[in-house]
């Protein structure tokens, strides 16, 4: 009799736990894709032509001491069997001083650029995790992953939140 009962509590608490799970909700689960964010917000396209803008400029500067290495390494390469040895030395030392501090710039310049970026997209990027976050909350999205960090080949459409946070975006960000 006790090892029926004991099967019977086995039994119904099999068909509690079944009945539980069956009832459960499915998680809400969202994702987005940042780069499309940052493409198609004013924000992040304001953002984009204030890096190519500088970035123009501080290639140009590079532009232009290379131009200047190359016409003296040319005009050095023209003369270098007229010269005599102490001129040819004292040019060679100049060039390789033109040289130097033209590798030294293209550093400083890829130091730049990064830090620009960084400056850039810096506010942009924690102003659109805010907003995941507040739609996550506000929505009562259990998930929301970036689609790319999160390896999201395919999603359904219902699911991409990458508009929706186009538009807060576009809503919340600073105007020129």
């Amino acid at each position: 009799m006790k090892i029926r009962m004991a099967g019977f509590v086995l039994l119904a608490m099999v068909f509690m736990i079944a009945a539980s799970t069956s009832t459960a909700t499915a998680a809400k689960i969202g994702y987005f894709d940042i780069q499309t964010v940052l493409q198609q917000s004013q924000w992040g396209k304001r953002s984009n032509e204030e890096f190519k803008r500088q970035s123009e400029q501080i290639k140009m500067e590079v532009d232009e001491k290379a131009k200047a290495f190359k016409a003296a390494r040319e005009e050095f390469e023209k003369k270098k069997d007229i010269l005599d040895e102490k001129a040819r030395a004292r040019k060679m030392k100049e060039l390789q001083e033109m040289q130097v501090e033209g590798e030294r710039l293209l550093a400083e310049s890829n130091s730049r650029l990064n830090k620009l970026s960084g400056e850039l997209s810096g506010p942009l990027v924690e102003k659109i995790l805010e907003i995941v976050r507040k739609i996550g909350k506000d929505d009562k999205y259990d998930y929301i992953f970036e689609r790319e960090k999160a390896g999201i080949v395919w999603g359904m459409d219902k699911d991409d939140l990458t508009k929706k946070i186009t538009d807060e975006l576009d809503r919340a960000s600073p105007k020129r």
